[in-house]
């Protein structure tokens, strides 16, 4: 068992949450790819890893609103202790995926396409999320394919390695260097590196920041709202 904790009784969430008398996919199984432990303030960010999505189990017993096929046990395990940020957790592939997430608070969580930034690619975002730990499925709409995915886990919102579209101002990410999330300003929601030039940048940053906003300025990036100097 990879639980670090005892788990709460099962909540049903108001569109994700289990059906009455439905069979519950086995968060109490090992892992297929491990177990990962984080801590908040982690780094890299975001922590990823390769594994083949889908299987032979209907993610359906998670929740009447959980779409595709998944394995029977589950594919990671995060174990996180929280701390003053989000959390997300998203995959993506060229193939179409699903995400199935049983979290520290026992609730079962579904998603299949996060935005339209992510095409076919899903995620899950905690405002506040538990400390404890997170049961992890990357599913397909088929049974049987097996596509090779990336699992995705951040303080950050999701970022879509090649999903999301170029902009006039933004565009891939690639080649940039984000450097970490040390200063004293990173992740509050807006650019803090003065490399960085756009509506989403602060108007007072300084030379001190530079390289220590990692996760608001390459989220920003993406989303096309700052460009690089």
């Amino acid at each position: 068992m990879s639980s670090i904790h005892r788990r709460a009784a099962l909540v049903a969430l108001p569109l994700l949450g289990l059906a009455s008398g439905a069979q519950a996919l086995e968060w109490e199984a090992t892992p297929t790819y491990g177990t990962v432990n984080l801590n908040s303030g982690f780094q890299p960010d975001p922590y990823m890893t390769s594994l083949s999505a889908g299987g032979s189990r209907s993610a359906s017993e998670a929740g009447p609103n959980c779409s595709g096929y998944v394995s029977g046990t589950p594919d990671l395990d995060l174990n996180y202790q929280a701390g003053q940020y989000q959390l997300s957790i998203y995959a993506e592939s060229r193939s179409d995926i699903t995400l199935v997430v049983y979290d520290a608070a026992g609730n079962w969580h579904c998603n299949d396409d996060f935005s339209t930034a992510s095409g076919t690619n899903p995620g899950i975002t905690w405002s506040n999320p538990p400390s404890g730990n997170y049961n992890v499925w990357v599913g397909t709409y088929a049974a049987g394919e097996l596509p090779e995915a990336t699992l995705h886990i951040s303080e950050a919102s999701p970022s879509w390695g090649g999903g999301a579209p170029a902009s006039a101002t933004g565009g891939s990410a690639q080649g940039i260097e984000w450097g970490d999330n040390t200063s004293r300003w990173a992740n509050d929601g807006e650019c803090d590196d003065p490399r960085f030039g756009g509506p989403g940048v602060h108007s007072l940053n300084i030379d001190e920041d530079r390289y220590h906003d990692a996760n608001d300025c390459r989220s920003l990036y993406e989303q096309g709202q700052i460009y690089l100097k």
